[in-house]
């Protein structure tokens, strides 16, 4: 079992004090994790805003999720927004964070009606020397996504990029 409230009063005391940390306190932590539950209702308008044609009378016999889904779910059911990730980083969103690199792996299909459950994990933070960046953080964390029964439905791997400020102040 998942010691969550840990996990949860981990991410407060380094966001509080993410400051006087070094890179390497971020490294391996977990996400707090949760679940995220897909209706059908829901699919129906992710599929019609992706230009899927769905008709609304074959709502009840669609028992699959759109596959954009996957991204939606692990960030929204890791139990941290991006917003917490930036606090927890102490990170100025000013400076335009960016994604970097994003890969899936999918073992199942994803279903309606259904609770999924996040886990998560920051695999590196490290900073570094941009040429045209200047200085930037690159963060790489990985969610997994999992069924009611442990199963693991897939992973995703993040890599976002986190620059520091302007070139010119190094």
């Amino acid at each position: 079992m998942i010691d969550t409230a840990n996990i949860t009063e981990k991410w407060k005391y380094l966001t509080n004090n993410s400051k006087n940390l070094s890179l390497n306190d971020f490294f391996d932590l977990d996400f707090p994790g949760g679940n995220f539950y897909i209706d059908k209702e829901a699919n129906f308008l992710v599929n019609q805003s992706t230009g899927k044609k769905v008709d609304k009378e074959d709502l009840n016999n669609i028992i699959l999720a759109h596959p954009i889904y996957f991204m939606i779910i692990t960030l929204r059911g890791s139990g941290a927004s991006i917003q917490d990730i930036f606090d927890l980083l102490n990170y100025d969103t000013k400076n335009g964070p960016m994604l970097g690199q994003c890969n899936m792996s999918f073992n199942y299909q994803l279903k309606v009606d259904y609770k999924y459950n996040v886990r998560g994990k920051i695999n590196s933070l490290i900073e570094k020397k941009s040429q045209k960046l200047g200085k930037i953080k690159i963060l790489d964390f990985s969610l997994s996504l999992y069924d009611d029964l442990s199963l693991k439905i897939g992973d995703v791997n993040y890599i976002w990029i986190l620059p520091l400020g302007k070139k010119n102040e190094i």
